[in-house]
């Protein structure tokens, strides 16, 4: 539950520093958030509550970074009509006559505002002796702890513990959230009364994944604060794949299961290992009961190399090249690895022959999957014509 700030005029000298009153009937109030959404792209959504005596002439001055078109105002739950905001004196000052129907009004105002965002901070260690196990009939071989926090940042206001929400979102600032937006192609479909062309942006969208309730922060302007969400060990697969039309190594795959109470937004993962860094990847967003793929490295101890050579094959009436792959694999380790190997071949291709026939998949997709035993050298050899 959000505090409440009581601004009685018989105690104006008292709380003069936050809401000095000018007059009998007029009451100057700086806002200072009691609620913010934050979004991942430094926007968030603000709610500020006061209450305030009826009938008196109301100046709340906004913070710099307000954008004051988004502003909604109320009173005793009800839109005020009839405001105003004043640039005059430089920063944003909202004006309004307050209800004389009840001595006390309850006043909320909300909008967005730059200058307060968040990202995720993943960390994730691995065993000292990770990948040296058989997977079991699951193929789930390996745990790895898994650790989930909040990084927050503010250069906007000071927030004194205030409720915060963390928005797995990201508002559409593409251009001004306060500018007007022309109709969208949907609505025009829909009759849109004006005319029109539509419009590429859907200006001041929010695409909101997931909220994370993280309570009471307080933070000054400047501040980062880091916040935990989840820390847990997890189940993993360790998966090798050699992706042979661009990658010269074997690319180590951590498909990390989410066994948490709580989604992974996209961000990077950073691995360690044996008290060393080991490189970061980045997570796609990952839900409940869902798995990650982190890429945690290169191995070392498998030799790789593709070569391609092209034949030119006249006929009568076409002529067609002939590309001859080969896929190399040579292991030095002293145990076997699974791999999956990957290639791709072009769209217009024919008249495939195989050495060792693979999985076709989308995408023009080749996919091989091997068994590399110690010390051994493994040709994959295919041919086609384009």
């Amino acid at each position: 539950m959000s505090k409440v700030k009581f601004l009685p005029l018989l105690f104006v000298v008292l709380l003069c520093f936050a809401a000095p009153v000018l007059s009998a009937d007029q009451i100057s109030y700086t806002s200072q958030p009691d609620q913010v959404a934050v979004f991942l792209n430094d926007i968030a959504f603000v709610r500020d509550d006061i209450t305030l005596p009826g009938g008196a002439d109301v100046q709340v001055v906004l913070p710099s970074t307000a954008f004051v078109d988004t502003l909604i105002l109320r009173e005793n739950g009800e839109r005020v009509a009839d405001y105003r905001i004043n640039r005059s004196a430089g920063p944003a000052v909202l004006e309004w006559q307050s209800g004389v129907d009840s001595d006390v009004r309850e006043v909320s105002l909300e909008y967005l505002l730059s200058g307060i965002g968040w990202i995720p901070k993943y960390d994730m260690w691995l065993a000292d002796d990770a990948g040296t196990g058989e997977a079991d009939s699951d193929g789930i071989d390996e745990t790895v702890e898994f650790d989930f926090f909040a990084q927050i940042t503010n250069t906007a206001l000071t927030l004194d513990a205030i409720d915060v929400r963390l928005i797995a979102g990201r508002v559409d600032i593409s251009q001004q959230i306060d500018a007007i937006a022309a109709a969208s192609t949907n609505q025009i479909i829909a009759g849109y009364a004006a005319p029109g062309q539509p419009s590429a942006a859907t200006v001041g969208a929010a695409t909101i994944q997931h909220v994370y309730e993280v309570g009471n922060i307080s933070a000054e302007p400047g501040d980062t604060v880091y916040v935990s969400l989840t820390e847990n060990t997890l189940l993993a697969r360790r998966l090798l794949v050699w992706n042979s039309r661009v990658d010269n190594q074997v690319t180590i795959i951590y498909k990390v299961l989410n066994e948490t109470m709580l989604p992974f937004t996209e961000g990077v993962v950073r691995t360690y290992q044996s008290n060393l860094f080991v490189g970061s990847d980045f997570v796609e967003l990952t839900p409940i009961g869902g798995e990650g793929s982190i890429t945690v490295g290169m191995l070392q101890d498998v030799r790789v190399s593709r070569s391609e050579t092209q034949l030119s094959r006249d006929a009568v009436f076409t002529q067609d090249t002939q590309y001859i792959v080969e896929l190399t694999l040579t292991s030095f380790a002293n145990r076997p690895y699974s791999l999956d190997v990957v290639d791709t071949y072009p769209a217009d291709s024919n008249n495939f022959e195989f050495g060792i026939t693979p999985e076709r998949e989308l995408g023009n997709l080749l996919r091989w999957s091997i068994e590399l035993q110690p010390g051994e050298t493994l040709n994959i050899r295919y041919s086609y014509l384009a």
